[in-house]
């Protein structure tokens, strides 16, 4: 029998054992959609406030990135221009009274989007990308992994390191730090302009980061058409993924076909052969502008989510949550779904915001859901044929507009009308608090108080793009070797890789909406 058949079978009967184990009562049944609380600025519903900071109002605000004290907001502008612009470093040692101590400086012209940080390893990274990629024989800067030492002081990040893309610009990345192989860290980097969609670097040694895989969809190897605007299309790109704990399974995003299952046991294991393999052959497509699929922790169900702009991409309907059955990985199928009442086009352009489902951390029976307008939802997800509504945080505009905004947000383009924010990264917990960022409003810092409160109470360090999860202060924290630490104190100044994978305009310039 092939090795890849045993795979299947091995996480087929490993699912079946947790099915024969019992799920919770009610989880059986035929799939319903339920509606969520409106999204009415101001809304508090189990959920408690702790802290906050606007970051000096300057809006545009990008992911966090969380090591101890150290939270990092990245920066969503490309100008560089507005004040306090770049990644603004956090001190958070006092949750109630977040303050900011320092900044990461802007790139002009490429934006600070995505950022991981890891107080073990002592590591933050940070992906840049430009939104004006140029020709294949363009030379470009601006695309690339920073890696940043942050483990003698995580107000100070050190560079160690750049991993340069060229003109092939990422999109998101994954983080998974390999629990075997202490130091071990793979980041999964999505590509949203040129081929191919997917790229593993090895940041194992953060002074010299190292390409070792990459994957194309199989459906884009036979098209090689550019993204559109108005129909699916067999040219896609994978837009996110999450990757399993024991780093066996990667839980696939593609914008335009749905979502799949793919083998990555040969990148668990170092010694494995690094090639990724679709379990299914063809993804469960449940519509167009697919974001991502993180699993919930112990049962066969992922969380998936879509994003629309209201004025980019196919604007309204906005996304919602949908929960995939994965009992067969193999063959995925719908569960229940969950909206706000937003999803309903006229009260959307009513508020003039974008109210789309955007990004998932999961916890065994709750998923905390950033919603853009519609603010941070938790989830029940306990029945994953019906998830219900279980804590609702809508914050407050304050009186004036951020000093720069996406006016993509909006279906008309009032830069000053301040009715609602636009929460976005996946929500963080450390030590049972949840840190979250709002493109125009900032970084909150909340306590959960809903059903299945203990779950994210007890949490240590959870996330929903990086793994492996902490779900208890037993956990053992993966920290960095004493080899690696040598070679960093060895360095004398930060390292330039150069992507050698060939570029094809597979993508090409027809990408129309890049969030």
């Amino acid at each position: 029998m092939k090795s890849s058949t045993v795979l299947r079978l091995g996480l087929v009967a490993g699912l079946t054992g947790l099915l024969a184990g019992g799920l919770p009562a009610g989880a059986a049944g035929t799939p319903q959609v339920t509606i969520g609380s409106p999204s009415v600025p101001g809304t508090i519903k189990n959920f408690q406030l702790v802290g906050h900071t606007d970051l000096a109002n300057r809006g545009m605000n990008s992911p966090i990135a969380l090591a101890g004290k150290c939270a990092y907001l990245g920066d969503r502008s490309v100008t560089g221009a507005r004040p306090n612009a770049g990644i603004a470093i956090v001190d958070v040692s006092k949750p109630s009274a977040p303050r900011q101590v320092g900044l990461i400086a802007p790139r002009k012209g490429s934006t600070q989007r995505e950022l991981r940080a890891d107080a073990g390893l002592g590591l933050l990274v940070v992906e840049d990308y430009s939104t004006s990629i140029g020709g294949a024989g363009t030379s470009y800067s601006g695309n690339d992994l920073q890696i940043y030492d942050i483990s003698k002081d995580c107000t100070k990040p050190k560079l160690l390191s750049t991993y340069d893309f060229g003109p092939r610009a990422p999109h998101e990345f994954f983080l998974w730090k390999d629990p075997k192989h202490p130091g071990r860290a793979l980041a999964y980097v999505t590509h949203a302009f040129y081929a191919p969609d997917l790229t593993v670097i090895d940041l194992s040694d953060p002074t010299a980061p190292k390409l070792v895989s990459a994957f194309m969809l199989p459906q884009e190897v036979a098209s090689g058409i550019g993204d559109v605007v108005d129909t699916q299309n067999p040219a896609s790109y994978i837009h996110s993924l999450a990757v399993s704990d024991d780093g066996t399974r990667a839980y696939v995003g593609n914008w335009d076909y749905g979502t799949f299952v793919a083998d990555t046991s040969g990148l668990a294991d170092p010694a494995g052969v690094p090639v990724i393999t679709p379990l299914s052959v063809l993804p469960l497509d449940y519509g167009a502008n697919v974001h991502g699929n993180v699993p919930i922790p112990g049962r066969p169900y992922g969380v998936m989510v879509q994003e629309e702009y209201a004025a980019a991409g196919r604007s309204c309907p906005f996304g919602w949550l949908r929960i995939a059955d994965m009992t067969d990985p193999a063959a995925l199928k719908l569960g229940g779904e969950y909206k706000l009442p937003e999803n309903d086009c006229p009260k959307a352009q009513a508020a003039n915001g974008t109210f789309t489902a955007h990004n998932q951390t999961t916890f065994p029976s709750v998923t905390l859901l950033t919603w853009y307008s519609g603010g941070l939802r938790a989830v029940d997800t306990t029945n994953p044929n019906r998830p219900v509504e279980a804590g609702v945080f809508v914050p407050k505009a304050t009186k004036d507009a951020p000093i720069e905004r996406d006016t993509r947000l909006f279906f008309s383009g009032n830069r000053n009308d301040r009715r609602t924010g636009a929460m976005w990264s996946y929500p963080v917990v450390q030590d049972g608090l949840i840190y979250v960022v709002d493109i125009d409003l900032g970084l909150y810092i909340l306590r959960y108080t809903g059903p299945h409160a203990a779950e994210v109470g007890k949490a240590a360090f959870v996330e929903g793009n990086s793994s492996p999860a902490r779900y208890t202060a037993k956990a053992p924290v993966i920290k960095r070797p004493a080899a690696v630490a040598a070679k960093i104190a060895a360095q004398q100044a930060p390292t330039v890789v150069r992507d050698t994978v060939p570029l094809k305009d597979r993508h090409g310039h027809a990408m129309t909406f890049i969030c």
